[in-house]
């Protein structure tokens, strides 16, 4: 009977940090850029979210969970203006494609977020961590 209950153990053991070092790499946040609240303050919360950008040259893709984001725009300094950006929907992804002049520089972004009573278009700034 001990040596049973020592086989289970071990087993549940095993699984729990199984389940935890799967959980690990899912939920990591973006490596190459992250959000600034719109006082210029990390945002772990909105970074949390993100995952690594892809680039190339000075065009980059962005995706998130489309069940919590459903809209970006970003800002254009020469406009003035924000740019609303069409995104793609794969899976259960959305992707944005736009093109960054100055990776040295924070850009000023609206992230449009499905939160309940906090919906909307949140300020951020990214952060290249390039």
């Amino acid at each position: 009977m001990k040596l049973s209950v020592k086989k289970t153990f071990s087993m549940i053991l095993l699984v729990f940090i199984l389940a935890v070092a799967l959980a690990i790499p899912a939920s990591a946040a973006a490596t190459n850029y992250r959000f600034l609240d719109a006082d210029g303050n990390y945002s772990p919360h909105a970074t949390s979210f993100t995952y690594d950008a892809v680039i190339s040259g000075s065009t980059v893709t962005v995706h998130y969970d489309s069940a919590y984001v459903y809209g970006l725009k970003v800002y254009d300094a020469a406009t003035g203006l924000y740019d609303t950006l069409t995104g793609t929907v794969s899976g259960s992804y959305i992707y944005f494609t736009f093109d960054v002049d100055d990776f040295d520089v924070n850009l000023p972004v609206k992230l449009g977020i499905n939160a309940g009573p906090h919906s909307g278009d949140l300020d951020l700034f990214i952060e290249w961590q390039l």
